[in-house]
């Protein structure tokens, strides 16, 4: 059973003890007028514990979908490559409803239990045989894949997102019906379909697994430090500082001297959080946008610093695209991110990441790549999807984030969705403290299968300070539960990544140093 899965039992069922506890003091004391005001407000807390993480994570709230009539197009097959065929380019509006959350369309939802169908147009250049797998969830529903006079039926879709294997259909050369017809059980939600020939598929796994890396040093780290630190980043208090000034503040000693004395074996640093902005000279971003880099490398001396003292560095980077905490149009528009075809964006993203990745050479030893579904659906934002390709190059992508250095790792970060690309080497984790069963430090099977275990959680309120006027919260843990969180990770060799909110200077929350330096003790004994 998922822990979401639990948590709505275990809170269901003691809702119904107590509303029957609550019926029998209620007909033997008289006090319904008391007790039934409190019960309902209870009920309606237990509700909200209930429900699913998504339900209640601001980063992921529900945004209006773009205006404009959408597109049923016919969707351009490619015999070389997984097709990702999503939900929202299908033919729905019937029986399906679009979930769009901070900017994107992130799964489909059907209308009733069923059945419910949708249709998509599909041009393939020449016949051919194809695997197909749905990526969904749903606890004990049933999905029917029909093509060209040939149908298959999957099992019984089992708790959380994960990819369902449908069997292989028949394409012919030009225009193809494919039907999704789903009979729901619970609650059941649909992100796309992936067609690829079984050839193909063969290859580019092996292609993968090649390039694929599994280092000692990631995989017994214990744990590291996270930040989110961009041209948002605010002082306790007063205005925000000029982009250059800001970055020539930067207190680089400061920060170097509190990662060490935290413990941290390495640093996930964040070189962008929604705006375009980096902090070092990188000549492929100031051709395309100018006024976005800095003169200080601080990216750099940063990389020194920490390689100096034996502590790994990974980049987050987050490519721009719009979202519920910022919105960069400039840089968008200028890197063709708001086009329906989205190739020559990548073609700003490989330029941009593989600069920074021979720049900085064996300092850089990995990538950490948010907005994954972005990458998985080039069409997210509904535009029409006969432009333009339908997913992200990953390979060309995975091989321009290992410029400088092939053994660097890189991870898509897919929220709680399965893997979407093979083309990695660990699991980005997001708001993940611990897992079982791995072997290891890898996932066995299942949604995650064959990548490196690794979680990342906000230490104290948010990802990042970008609140105005205000200080940093007091840590969320106790030395007892993060001593307890990263010995777990320890003996299950996969690394935890401990998110901090810093202020405009560097600086970060004097108790989170404190805890820290505690955490240090125990698990590093020094």
């Amino acid at each position: 059973m998922t822990f979401s899965s639990w948590k709505m039992n275990k809170y269901y069922y003691k809702e119904v003890e107590l509303i029957a506890f609550f019926s029998r003091v209620n007909g033997k004391c008289q006090m319904k007028k008391i007790l039934m005001p409190c019960l309902l407000l209870l009920s309606a807390t237990l509700s909200l514990l209930a429900a699913e993480p998504h339900e209640s994570n601001p980063d992921y709230a529900v945004t209006n979908v773009p205006s404009g009539v959408r597109v049923f197009a016919s969707l351009p097959i490619n015999p070389e490559g997984i097709n990702v065929v999503a939900g929202n380019l299908g033919n729905y509006e019937s029986d399906f409803k679009s979930n769009f959350r901070n900017h994107m369309n992130l799964w489909m939802e059907p209308k009733s239990t069923g059945p419910c169908r949708i249709e998509w147009k599909l041009h393939a250049p020449a016949d051919g045989l194809y695997d197909v797998s749905a990526v969904a969830s749903g606890t004990g529903s049933r999905l029917t894949l029909t093509c060209n006079d040939e149908k298959q039926d999957s099992a019984a879709v089992g708790n959380g997102w994960d990819r369902i294997a449908l069997g292989t259909i028949p394409l012919k050369a030009g225009e193809n019906v494919l039907q999704l017809d789903v009979e729901a059980a619970k609650r059941f939600q649909f992100d796309a379909i992936d067609l690829v020939k079984p050839a193909v598929k063969a290859a580019l796994l092996k292609d993968a697994l090649a390039m694929r890396k599994s280092p000692d040093w990631f995989k017994d780290a214990g744990y590291g430090l996270m930040f989110q630190w961009t041209n948002r980043a605010t002082p306790p208090e007063g205005p925000i500082k000029p982009w250059e000034e800001k970055v020539n503040d930067f207190d680089l000693k400061g920060f170097v001297k509190m990662v060490e004395e935290s413990g941290a074996a390495y640093v996930l640093w964040s070189i962008t959080w929604g705006n375009q902005y980096i902090s070092a000279p990188i000549k492929s971003l100031d051709a395309i946008l100018p006024g976005r880099t800095t003169k200080r490398d601080l990216l750099g001396e940063m990389a020194d610093a920490l390689q100096a003292r034996g502590i790994k560095l990974i980049f987050y980077y987050h490519y721009g695209y719009d979202c519920n905490h910022s919105i960069d149009a400039d840089w968008m528009k200028a890197s063709g991110g708001y086009k329906a075809d989205k190739t020559e964006f990548y073609q700003s993203w490989m330029a941009i990441v593989s600069e920074i990745g021979e720049r900085y050479g064996d300092k850089l030893n990995g990538w950490w790549f948010d907005g994954g579904q972005r990458y998985y659906n080039c069409h997210f934002d509904n535009m029409p999807g006969d432009q333009g390709i339908l997913s992200a190059p990953f390979k060309e992508l995975t091989l321009a984030a290992k410029s400088g250095n092939p053994e660097r790792i890189v991870a898509y970060n897919p929220w709680i969705k399965p893997r979407l690309t093979e083309y990695q080497d660990y699991y980005a984790g997001e708001g993940k403290q611990s897992f079982q069963g791995l072997q290891d430090g890898v996932f066995p099977s299942g949604p995650q299968s064959g990548l490196m275990a690794h979680g990342c959680f906000i230490f104290e309120r948010r990802w990042g300070h970008i609140q105005t006027n205000a200080v940093i919260e007091k840590p969320k843990f106790t030395l007892e539960q993060l001593t307890e969180k990263v010995r777990n990770a320890q003996k299950g060799r996969y690394p935890l990544s401990i998110n901090l909110e810093m202020y405009e200077d560097g600086s970060v929350s004097p108790q989170s140093v404190s805890l820290l330096k505690e955490l240090r003790k125990e698990i590093r004994g020094k």
